[in-house]
């Protein structure tokens, strides 16, 4: 634990910092970067109508590295976290907006590139299609990384916030991600540099990790801003299980459905019960009250129809007949 040391007549003691010196430190971290970056902005290109993108670990791979090539000629740029989903993009950089524009530009253009090379042309009109949101208060910027970190682990079982290997989320607070290389780009021969970025230019740093077959992201997302945004690690644990209100807000400005969990489901559902029936299980709910939340769910947390029925033990059919457009 990190501690403040104090010293009374020569005599060395520790104090460990206080939530105040701790949010203290946070807004200090925060006004530093709005002074000196022109914003803080996320970049989500829209999942919704876009067709698969990264079919296998070979194109994911490239995304990783191509991230970080753009990061490169995009210097004035900080990269504070970023997901590659299978689809679509969710990037957090420190910067101006034009210049964040400019970079996904070049991404859009490099990954059309890449897939036109393999005769395997994608279309990316939607992933032409950025949304661009700032993040104007350290609330807000606290939870646009979490929603970020987060994003597969909603919609794959299989991981958790801090193993999807496609971004940056598992080197957060982790310190033995940081042990996670297999070399730098400078021990490559040529002709396997140039089977890395995809390109003839190879013109990049040789102290460049490499990690699992692209470009670590240790080289270029700024780990030390974003960690330095929450308290300590307990924090951003905390915001990223269990603080589940705050992904709705980000959702609402990306204009995204956010999504929830099986067991984030039932967390609101005992919660809502507690609080609004005083009751502690939904199964004791009279037949109005079981409808009422069904409503609540179905409309503030994007639940379905068969994971309203299940939860709420209401015959589907009941439920369909409310909610006839999401079976």
């Amino acid at each position: 634990m990190s501690a403040v040391m104090i010293y009374n007549n020569g005599t060395q003691t520790t104090k460990c910092p206080s939530f105040g010196d701790k949010e203290n430190r946070c807004n200090q971290l925060f006004q530093w970067i709005l002074d000196n970056y022109d914003g803080i902005w996320h970049l989500c290109t829209p999942g919704d109508g876009q067709a698969v993108i990264f079919k296998d670990k070979v194109d994911y791979s490239y995304m990783m590295t191509l991230i970080a090539i753009c990061s490169y000629e995009f210097k004035n740029l900080q990269i504070i976290t970023f997901e590659v989903m299978s689809n679509h993009l969710h990037i957090l950089m420190c910067g101006s907006r034009d210049e964040v524009l400019a970079f996904h530009d070049m991404l859009k253009r490099k990954l059309r590139m890449y897939f036109t090379k393999l005769g395997n042309p994608v279309d990316l009109n939607r992933f032409g299609c950025a949304n661009v949101i700032p993040a104007d208060s350290l609330d807000s910027f606290r939870n646009q990384i979490v929603y970020i970190n987060r994003n597969n682990y909603v919609v794959d079982p299989d991981h958790t916030p801090f193993s999807y290997p496609f971004g940056a989320n598992s080197y957060y607070f982790s310190p033995f991600a940081y042990l996670r290389t297999n070399g730098t780009f400078g021990d490559l021969f040529i002709e396997n540099r140039r089977k890395l970025v995809h390109s003839r230019n190879i013109d990049y740093p040789d102290s460049w990790l490499l990690f699992d077959g692209y470009i670590s992201p240790l080289n270029y997302v700024r780990f030390d801003i974003g960690e330095g945004i929450f308290r300590d690690a307990r924090h951003y644990f905390h915001k990223i299980s269990r603080d589940i209100e705050s992904y709705k807000e980000v959702a609402a400005l990306l204009g995204e459905s956010v999504y929830y969990t099986d067991d984030e489901i039932s967390t609101i559902i005992f919660r809502i019960c507690k609080q609004n029936y005083n009751c502690e299980k939904p199964a004791l709910l009279p037949s109005n009250a079981k409808l009422e939340l069904a409503r609540t769910l179905h409309f503030d947390y994007n639940a379905d129809n068969k994971k309203i029925a299940r939860f709420l033990k209401i015959d589907k059919a009941i439920v369909d007949e409310h909610f006839p457009f999401r079976r």
